[in-house]
Parts: structure tokens; C-alpha cells; sequence
């Protein structure tokens, strides 16, 4: 993906429909990367079938809005062009549809499953209700997903503009927050604003939708969001006065943190991090605040197959993958407010790797935030 730079505008509102089609078809046909010899679609033919995506979310969140993007988008480039049933299974966090999937799912390619950041973390804290193995199933899409924190304006009579002053602001006199719970991605943001220093008072078991509209009515102070949400849900709330943008997780690009593409004019947390405390982010608390990083902004998105799948209904997905990134319907407003202006990689290789990372919290880190946890939320 060609380097953005700060002063680049990119309030996706304000653009005309022709650039957004530039920018979104040129981030992703540069950053389609497909792993793999790509094979003859004939060789697999879903004709005449209904493959099923389970989503193991309720409808209208942002990893349901990224399955049904490329379940419209698969039907059409997948061999033989074969109806794709959505079907939402929520629960335990992800965990009831992610279970059912391993219950159900034969190596057919008739199956598939999308997964968020949660469903990573279900695993990793070994919930005893998981029945399900990440690492043994097989990837074919990746989609980053970045976060945006932002505060209400009128906090303390009048929240500053300036970022490193609104996290003073927030040190001083700790906010109240809304999460959906801590094994959600939003342990990452927890963690982050302890790192920075900010003490919230937090609310479980809040949707993001519902923590939005207790903002609004001040029951809440900060919040986070994620970038498929920023330019239908945060940017009006900026422009309104209602809230002022502090920073951004920020995103991976050549192995940096950078700012976020989609709002590179606000600092990432790593920046932050430095300002309030005049030293980067290093030791134990770096390596445990990237590895949830990664769950939350690099994996962000997955679609995968079940273990076992034979490697020639691999190939067809990772292939109509990557043609469906070529789909006018991909170019549009309303995909690259799902997609930003991140890579997409697909194909079963680059995809594993980057699950596998993402799976690679080692049992000291995991003690680690397990301990942070248990002393300031009494346990995950």
C-alpha cells in the first residue's frame, strides 16, 4: 500500500465518490496479497449449492458487515456462482457460533466461518466452554481492522482539543467507560488506557451501538470505536462538537507502528504513550500490549475454512477472494467504510501467518495480563 501522509484528507464523508473509488481500488489491488499457485476454477464447482458463513456475532457488527461483504461478493466468483447463506449464531462471545461451526462444518468447502478478534481471545484465555482450535483451520481472507478512542467534548466543562492534554484530562479525573467484557478485544483498549495511565470506571457488558448512545447522553465520557464505524458514526460526532478524537491504536506497515491510514492526522497510542511519559512503550508492557495489537488491529477480520479442507477448494476461495477484490462492488463508499484504506491479504499462506501470530501469546505473557487482570478487574 502506497505510503500516506499526514496532511492527506482523508474524511471519507467529504469525498466525491470518484476518489473514493481511486483510493479504495488502488490500496487494494496493491495490497492483495495471494499466496500460492493460483489454480483453474474449474477444477471445483459449487453449482447449484448454498454454502453457509457462519458469523458467530449478532447481525449488524462490524464482523458481520465484513462476512456479508464478501459473502456478496464470493457468490459471484466462486465457482459455479453458489448461493452464500449468512447465518449470524451469537453467544458466549463468539464462542456458540465458533463451536458449532467445528460441530457441524465438513472439509467440503459448503462451510465456512468469520471470525473478530474475540473469538482469538476465547481460546487464548482457555474459556472451558471453547471447542474449537483456531490454528488448525485454514484462512483465506484477512482483513485489518483499526480503533479510534475519543472523549465527550464537554467533559470537565470543556474537554481540551489538544490529545496529550485530553489524556491528562482523563488521568485526573477518570472517565466512565462501557466494554463488552474483558476476554472481548476490548481487553487491548483496557490495557492501553492503563499503560497511558487513565484509571476508568467500566461498565461490562455494553455493546458498542449502546455505549455510542450513552455517550451521547453523558452517561459515558471516553470511548472507542472501531474504523468500519469512523466515518458514519465518529466523524459526525466530531463535526457536531460532540466528541474529540485522542488517538488511534495505530497500524503495522514494514514491521512500524504508523498512524492509522484512515485517520493518519490523529496520533496512534505508541505516540502518546511517549508524550505522557516521555520514553517509549518497552519490556514486558510493549511485548503484551503488541500481541493484543495484533489480535485486534492486524487480524481484525478472518474468513476460514475447516481443518482438513483439501487443497484445491483452498485454492478456488483464495482465488475468488482475490477476484472479488477486483468487484466494482469493492470499490464503493459503502465497502471502504467496512474495509478502509487497509491491505487485504488473502490466500491460505500469508493468512496462517498471520493467525499464528495472532495465536502466539506465550504462556508468560499470558500469566502476565492474566495477573493485570485479576488486580484491577478480578480476573478475566
Amino acid at each position: 500500500m502506497p505510503a500516506i501522509s499526514d496532511h492527506q484528507t482523508h474524511d471519507l464523508r467529504n469525498m466525491t465518490p470518484s476518489r473514493r473509488t481511486v483510493l479504495t481500488g488502488t490500496a487494494l489491488a496493491l495490497a492483495v496479497a495471494m499466496t500460492g499457485p493460483a489454480m483453474a476454477q474449474d477444477a471445483v464447482d459449487f453449482t447449484g449449492e448454498t454454502i453457509t458463513m457462519i458469523v458467530p456475532y449478532g447481525p449488524g457488527g462490524g464482523t458481520s458487515a465484513h462476512a456479508r461483504l464478501f459473502a456478496t461478493q464470493l457468490e459471484q466468483t466462486l465457482p459455479g456462482q453458489p448461493t452464500i447463506l449468512v447465518e449470524n449464531i451469537e453467544g458466549g462471545g463468539s464462542i456458540i457460533g465458533a463451536n458449532q461451526f467445528v460441530a457441524d462444518a465438513e472439509p467440503d468447502g459448503m462451510t465456512i466461518l468469520a471470525i473478530g478478534a474475540s473469538t482469538i481471545l476465547n481460546q487464548l484465555f482457555a474459556d472451558d466452554r471453547v471447542q474449537y482450535d483456531l490454528g488448525s483451520m485454514i484462512p483465506f481472507v484477512s482483513s485489518p481492522t483499526g480503533t479510534v478512542v475519543y472523549g465527550l467534548a464537554t467533559y470537565q466543562g470543556g474537554l481540551p482539543d489538544d490529545p496529550i492534554e485530553m489524556v491528562r484530562t482523563y488521568i485526573e479525573n477518570p472517565p466512565v467507560v462501557a466494554v463488552q467484557s474483558l476476554t472481548s478485544s476490548d481487553l487491548g483498549v483496557l490495557f492501553s488506557y492503563d499503560l497511558l495511565g487513565i484509571k476508568p470506571q467500566v461498565v461490562f457488558g455494553i455493546s458498542l451501538g449502546e455505549s455510542r448512545g450513552g455517550l451521547q447522553r453523558g452517561e459515558f465520557q471516553m470511548r472507542h470505536d472501531t474504523m468500519a464505524s469512523y466515518a458514519n458514526e465518529v466523524v459526525p460526532l466530531v463535526e457536531d462538537g460532540t466528541v474529540n478524537l485522542m488517538f488511534t491504536m495505530g497500524f503495522e506497515q514494514d514491521g512500524v507502528i504508523v498512524r492509522d491510514p484512515v485517520a493518519p492526522g490523529v496520533p496512534h497510542f505508541l505516540e502518546v504513550y511517549e508524550a505522557i511519559h516521555g520514553e517509549p512503550l518497552s519490556g514486558t508492557e510493549y511485548d503484551v500490549w503488541k500481541a493484543l495489537f495484533d489480535i485486534r488491529v492486524m487480524v481484525g477480520k478472518m474468513i476460514l475454512l475447516p481443518e482438513g479442507t483439501p487443497q484445491e477448494i483452498v485454492d478456488a476461495y483464495a482465488q475468488a477472494a482475490a477476484d472479488a477484490l477486483e468487484l466494482p462492488e469493492m470499490n464503493t463508499e459503502a465497502a471502504l467504510l467496512i474495509l478502509g484504506d487497509y491491505p487485504q491479504v488473502v490466500g491460505s499462506e500469508e493468512s496462517t501467518r498471520i493467525l499464528q501470530g495472532a495465536l502466539g501469546l506465550t504462556d508468560a505473557r499470558m500469566s502476565w495480563i492474566s495477573d493485570w487482570a485479576d488486580e484491577l478487574y478480578g480476573g478475566l
